[in-house]
């Protein structure tokens, strides 16, 4: 079993600021040492310019082909695998480092920076991705640069990057109606990563969000093609998974952890939704 470490922003970014942007060649060392399971608590945006590679990014591995764009989230569970030869970028920031100028504006309106995304990878054509790469050349000349207002300088790249970024992983067009159903999951979002551990029901959250439960599914469905449900399991499930094959627990503590009444709950709902028990999902996963 792979025990799972975690790594904070510090760590990486070397510096208070909880951002940092670098070349793949500079980030490399971090790579070398990253090359085993980790857990962040931090946002990291690849953006691949050249030739090829492969990370694992919770449970799947994810090819990173060229002129590609991978976005993982807070919590994920990552591993380099092949990373030697990409050239590109990396971007590692916190959240509070958005929030510290937007704070009625949060990352999680960003869509492929929540737990909606499972695999947030996309390839784009070459002049989307010299777009962004001129957006992230310019953060790394203000991140060398160190000059006056620096941070709010950075905060603002960032913030325009992030819009451009939406825009490819979620190209429609859509109207206020749509935009209002997308704030609602927004925060539907917010609250299971809140609360997962002790609300595993839709009714649950309709009451904190003061609506029907048949109305947030229907919004779900709209805006996810997931019900509201299917939300919230997901997010029991990945998390039940990530505490299975990197944490040295039982399944019973982990039933525990996860807020079931019993052990033999717990692993009827991990084999309906998985095919496979608790510990079979765990031999099957070292295994391979």
């Amino acid at each position: 079993m792979c025990e799972i470490k975690n790594i904070s922003c510090n760590e990486v970014a070397q510096n208070e600021s909880r951002f940092a942007i670098y070349t793949t060649a500079d980030f490399l060392k971090f790579m070398q040492k990253l090359n085993v399971p980790h857990r962040h608590n931090y946002y990291m945006i690849l953006l691949n310019e050249k030739n090829q590679g492969s990370q694992l990014i919770d449970f799947v591995e994810c090819h990173i082909a060229p002129l590609s764009i991978t976005c993982l989230h807070t919590g994920q569970i990552h591993q380099w695998l092949d990373y030697s030869k990409i050239e590109g970028f990396v971007l590692v920031f916190e959240s509070d480092f958005f929030a510290l100028r937007y704070q009625n504006y949060q990352l999680s309106e960003f869509s492929f920076l929540t737990y909606r995304h499972k695999q947030p990878y996309i390839k784009v054509s070459e002049e989307n991705f010299n777009h962004i790469k001129s957006i992230a050349l310019w953060m790394l000349k203000e991140f060398n640069g160190k000059q006056n207002n620096l941070e709010k300088c950075l905060r603002s790249l960032l913030n325009i990057m992030l819009i451009d970024l939406n825009r490819l992983f979620e190209p429609n067009t859509k109207n206020a109606e749509f935009s209002q159903s997308l704030q609602l999951i927004h925060h539907f979002e917010e609250l299971i990563d809140k609360y997962y551990k002790e609300k595993h029901f839709v009714k649950d959250y309709a009451s904190l969000m003061h609506v029907r439960p048949n109305y947030l599914n229907a919004v779900c469905n709209e805006v996810t093609n997931s019900s509201a449900g299917d939300l919230i399991r997901n997010r029991i499930l990945i998390e039940a998974k990530r505490l299975l094959i990197h944490e040295k627990k039982t399944a019973s503590e982990i039933a525990y952890e996860l807020g079931f009444v019993d052990n033999s709950y717990f692993g009827r709902f991990f084999k309906k939704y998985e095919n496979y028990t608790p510990d079979g999902f765990k031999k099957k996963y070292l295994k391979n």
